[in-house]
């Protein structure tokens, strides 16, 4: 029987340390030849009780969310592998506040969408001008727009969104993602009344009559709108192939993407909506070595995967390097070539 993975990580470390050392990245894509290298010199430790240990800090998501849980829970594998390590996977709002957590080194490894991850790298859109030094870990799972409105409620299409009361998860969601929904539909954020919050509050406004409609994203199954869908009840909007084709055409990180019926209570259909890839990122400083162990406990624990969150085992050999935007960690890349996906 597999071994169930608890889905919270706790390790407050009281003489832990982050894990600074100069390394380098390289982007190769699969099937390409490396042509970099970064340095591998040890993390720093610090004694405690005459023992070693290393923290590694990991930004996740909301409480209770698809990319919480799996790491949490993946976090309590590699611990598995690695008992010097001490892994703690910190709640966030997302992708962008991860992203600023490793800018500020009070995490070393996050998770990130695509575009939000190259948007960092590269220093454009919400990182204008202050590139952050990240580097691409490892691929995962689909992270999907979840638009959704009481079961009772008239509105059965997002072209319904005119005059309504949104509630609307902050960072890329609000930001970028919801104005580019909006734009394909011929809507401005002017059409619309838009309070930005968390995951959870987004819930407890539909549930309460406060919100019209709640918009996240996130992959699934989420917990929070599990939660509503099993005790209010919701509907889960489609978007339609004319506008699924032109929102990705026009930002080709986003690409049609299913959750299928009975994911949630009383969803019995098929919802199609628009997705794009989570990945796990990490700063260009993290020692190749830590990486190299992070990726080779996920790879080779794929079958407990399941156990951490549904779509956890999609962080896997075959999306690890798919689509990559950005430099690919040497500690990732060195292992990826052991395992032949990459040259």
């Amino acid at each position: 029987m597999k071994k169930r993975v608890a889905t919270r990580v706790m390790g407050m470390v009281l003489a832990g340390v982050c894990l600074l050392s100069a390394a380098g990245c390289s982007n190769q894509p699969v099937g390409a030849a490396s042509g970099g290298g970064g340095s591998t010199a040890a993390a720093e430790t610090q004694a405690s009780g005459g023992g070693g240990k290393v923290t590694i800090r990991i930004g996740g998501g909301p409480s209770s969310s698809a990319n919480y849980t799996t790491f949490a829970g993946i976090g309590n594998l590699i611990t598995q592998d690695h008992p010097d390590y001490l892994i703690n996977t910190e709640i966030s709002t997302g992708s962008q506040e991860n992203i600023r957590m490793i800018q500020s080194g009070t995490v070393q490894f996050g998770v990130a969408m695509t575009d939000v991850e190259e948007a960092a790298f590269k220093g454009t859109r919400e990182f204008e001008g202050s590139p952050v030094e990240i580097c691409h870990v490892m691929g995962g799972y689909t992270t999907m727009l979840h638009v959704f409105v009481p079961k009772d409620s008239d509105v059965n299409s997002i072209g319904d969104l005119k005059g309504k009361k949104l509630a609307v998860s902050k960072g890329a969601m609000a930001q970028y993602y919801m104005p580019i929904l909006l734009e394909a539909y011929g809507l401005t954020k002017d059409d619309v009344q838009i309070t930005e919050t968390a995951l959870q509050d987004i819930c407890d406004a539909v549930n309460d009559g406060n919100a019209d409609f709640g918009v996240h994203i996130t992959p699934f199954t989420s917990s929070p709108i599990a939660d509503l869908a099993a005790t209010k009840g919701i509907k889960l909007l489609s978007i339609d192939e004319e506008h699924i084709e032109k929102i990705s055409s026009e930002n080709p990180f986003f690409y049609k993407s299913v959750i299928p019926g009975g994911t949630y209570t009383g969803v019995d259909g098929d919802t199609v909506v628009l997705g794009t890839r989570n990945n796990l990122i990490c700063a260009k400083s993290v020692d190749d070595e830590i990486v190299y162990n992070v990726v080779k406990s996920i790879i080779e624990h794929h079958d407990d995967l399941a156990d951490v969150h549904p779509q956890a085992n999609q962080f896997n050999k075959e999306n690890a390097v798919e689509g990559a935007l950005i430099d690919i960690h040497p500690g990732a890349v060195k292992y990826y070539k052991e395992i032949g996906i990459m040259n």
